[in-house]
């Protein structure tokens, strides 16, 4: 018996949890935010978005902007990554040569797990934040725009 539970000390002291924390647009709260490192390999492609290298700050900024939209009053609790983010990409072909393309769109969507308390009542809801980037190949007219879609809500 002690034999397991040695086992399990050992196992469980080697299983680590990836969570931080990021300060609220509400002064004097934080957040809890994991699962953002399913990214990292992809920031190379986060940044055609023009919003930087630190897509967890922009995402939850975002997220909890769109939200208190919504529902004034309620607090962001936990934001959590749920799976890699999906890319989208667009190109035409460089001049007129098939073999070469130059990106003109680029559509980057994160699954969320977000945790919300509203008037003491904690809210749980899966959300799908996209960002489109069209007209890459021209800045003057490059656009982005925001996709904030909730695709469930459970209360806790």
């Amino acid at each position: 018996m002690l034999r397991i539970l040695t086992s399990i000390v050992i196992f469980l002291s080697g299983v680590h949890v990836i969570a931080e924390s990021m300060d609220s647009i509400n002064e004097g709260k934080s957040i809890e935010i994991s699962g953002f490192d399913c990214a990292e390999k992809s920031v190379h492609m986060i940044e055609w978005l023009g919003l930087g290298k630190d897509y967890r700050k922009f995402v939850v900024s975002n997220v909890e902007s769109e939200l208190y939209k919504q529902q004034s009053g309620s607090q962001l609790l936990k934001l959590q990554c749920t799976s890699e983010p999906e890319f989208l990409t667009g190109a035409l072909p460089q001049n007129g040569d098939d073999s070469k393309a130059i990106l003109t769109r680029f559509s980057a969507t994160f699954p969320l797990k977000a945790t919300i308390n509203l008037s003491g009542e904690v809210w749980v809801l899966s959300i799908d934040q996209n960002y489109y980037a069209e007209n890459l190949n021209s800045p003057n007219e490059r656009k982005l725009t925001r996709n904030f879609n909730i695709k469930k809500i459970a209360k806790q």
